[in-house]
């Protein structure tokens, strides 16, 4: 998956050669010791766990770009819980393991919370006092960690067989890799997912499709903790002891090197990266102690220069490789496209006794400038509503408060004769309401088939556990959402750029996505920020016949906010013209255009003198 995947070196391993690569590490160190000896499987050993508890970071940083830089902490948390459940409680080695990702888990998702209202360089430093706490305070208290001199946790049995020997670990921690990255692998693959990538990428425009950020946001803490936290219950037997200083902020910062050198977002690139960087230091000795040092190095030298890693480099390599196609700003006929499944219930009719859309006496603030001061406005089922005035006057605003994006001070906004004012952006896309934006609202780093599956979001009705086993529904649903997909793309004549990232299109074709993605969901009501910003005349009058057909041949609703008066004037059943954030006149286009107040405010003499 471009931006979320990446490469696909090993993505497809069968179930043979995994049973093979598995067990391979035992039947090595027994039958060729020259060749896989303790000292190497225990090395590789330490490879491998780093690469589970990186995994787990490139879960909650590459794919829902949350940052941490706490992680080892999350690994330290399920070390010593697996360590206390096997010494402490007495129980088995699998139970331990459990215990040691379930707790990983839920302090993972205590630490989250915060995510929920702070961002980027405030949650990294929330990561950092956590981690910070659990080193100096909570790994060091003599009940629970052993205190200073940690917790010795024995060499552990499975199902009566020691697992003592190196070789034999190794294949235990090279099963829980890959049981990891089939996890990883199906997540990506499913609309979770999906979800965190949009997050990443524009959390307005993943709620915009119907996506809960809040909830998404949580459940990547969760899985992220899950992850290290069953790294940390396999890495403590390794040691043979768990410690506070194993899990300080300098393993923080290697996690971290690993995950953006490897390349974030890429499971191959990070795997990779973990192997290299834990097993040559201690295979080469001169590197020992220049291991932090040089891949600090490495992580300020791939920021500044190739943020998109050693997987990021590979994909570039064969990009290159590939003839390039100069972008066409063509476009294809508007798509006849199928309606998506729906629970019974979930859609009803509109009556025809009130509105669709109403709102009325919406007011909002920035700071002391009112954007929209006591607007009102009627959407009916089947109409064209245009939204004209000067720049400043609240348009977006207006938009953004009925989108769910902003909650307005004041005022009443009903849908369907619901009021939802105050329901949350996913919700109304729930309802049926999508938006485009004035920037093209697209996901840049993903494909254009994937933004369109990301915009179906609400059509895959399966859950995250599903998802995470990839049952034969979730396969059903998925070949469902990419065979719509796939005709919508065909329908726009953009069937040849699916597997392209949509930041390779030209704007024409941006768009053309934006709206195809808002088309793919059918929603009642569309809202359409300033649709022709940046379009030659003749794509203004080609948008202007798609916009006409969305109303005739599929029946949809239109909310259109634009400055570009023919295409107005050509599609709208009824403008609204605001000015200072108030209403200023509305109704049929020609008469409102007329109007000596709008003329005054908006169009001016020049063009009202030239018979508007």
């Amino acid at each position: 998956m471009k931006g979320g995947r990446g490469t696909r070196l090993g993505e497809d391993f069968g179930p043979a050669a995994l049973v093979i690569l598995v067990f391979l590490p035992s039947v090595l160190g027994r039958a060729a010791p020259w060749l896989l000896g303790e000292f190497r499987a225990l090395m590789l050993g330490f490879g491998v766990s780093f690469a589970m508890g990186a995994l787990a970071l490139n879960l909650l940083m590459g794919y829902a770009g949350q940052i941490s830089l706490g992680h080892a902490a999350f690994v330290g948390v399920g070390a010593y819980s697996a360590g206390i459940a096997s010494t402490k409680l007495g129980l088995p080695f699998p139970a331990g393991q459990v215990a040691g990702a379930v707790v990983g888990g839920l302090v993972a998702l205590l630490v989250g919370v915060p995510a929920l209202r702070v961002r980027g360089l405030y949650l990294a430093v929330a990561t950092v006092a956590f981690a910070a706490a659990m080193q100096v305070m909570v790994f060091r208290i003599p009940a629970i960690s052993g205190g200073q001199a940690g917790l010795p946790i024995p060499p552990p049995s499975l199902l009566g067989f020691s697992l003592a020997k190196p070789y034999d670990y190794l294949s235990l921690l090279l099963g829980a890799l890959v049981g990891l990255w089939l996890l990883d692998r199906n997540l990506t693959r499913s609309k979770v997912g999906r979800a965190l990538f949009a997050i990443r990428e524009a959390e307005d425009l993943a709620a915009s499709f119907g996506i809960d950020v809040t909830r998404y946001k949580l459940l990547a803490f969760l899985l992220a903790g899950i992850f290290a936290g069953l790294a940390g219950s396999l890495y403590g037997p390794l040691l043979g002891l768990a410690q506070a200083d194993a899990f300080g902020f300098e393993v923080s910062l290697f996690y971290l090197i690993l995950v953006v050198v490897g390349g974030m977002g890429h499971r191959g690139g990070v795997l990779a990266a973990s192997v290299l960087f834990a097993v040559l230091p201690r295979v080469l000795q001169v590197l020992k102690g220049w291991d932090l040092l040089a891949g600090s190095v490495l992580l300020i030298y791939t920021i500044a220069r190739n943020p998109g890693g050693l997987a990021g480099a590979f994909i570039e390599a064969r990009r290159r490789r590939k003839k390039g196609r100069p972008p066409k700003d063509g476009h294809g006929p508007l798509p006849r496209l199928v309606l998506p499944r729906v629970r019974p219930g979930e859609w009803r009719e509109p009556g025809g006794e009130a509105a669709l859309l109403e709102v009325s006496d919406l007011h909002y603030s920035y700071g002391g400038v009112k954007a929209v001061a006591g607007m009102d406005l009627e959407v009916w089922q089947g109409q064209i509503v245009g939204v004209i005035g000067p720049n400043g006057a609240g348009k977006t605003t207006l938009l953004n408060c009925v989108s769910g994006l902003l909650v307005p001070e004041r005022g009443k906004i009903s849908f369907r004769g619901v009021e939802i004012t105050r329901v949350p952006a996913h919700l109304r896309a729930e309802l049926g309401i999508r938006r485009t934006f004035q920037v093209p609202g697209v996901l840049g780093n993903l494909s254009v088939l994937e933004n369109f599956l990301v915009a179906q979001h609400l059509a895959a009705g399966y859950s995250t556990l599903e998802a995470l086993a990839r049952t034969s529904r979730v396969r059903s649903v998925e070949a469902e959402l990419k065979e719509r997909a796939m005709f919508a793309l065909a329908a726009l004549g953009l069937a040849d750029r699916a597997e392209d990232p949509v930041r390779s299109l030209s704007g024409g074709q941006q768009r053309l996505v934006e709206l195809g993605c808002v088309l793919v969901s059918a929603p009642t009501l569309i809202l359409l920020d300033e649709p022709s910003a940046g379009m030659s005349p003749a794509a203004s009058e080609e948008l202007a016949e798609r916009l006409v057909e969305l109303k005739r041949e599929l029946g949809r609703t239109l909310l259109v906010v634009e400055h570009h008066i023919p295409l107005v004037v050509a599609v709208c059943d009824k403008v609204f013209v605001m000015a200072e954030g108030r209403l200023l006149a509305g109704g049929a286009p020609r008469e409102v255009l007329k109007n000596p107040a709008v003329v005054d405010a908006y169009l001016g003499g020049t063009l009202a003198r030239a018979g508007g």
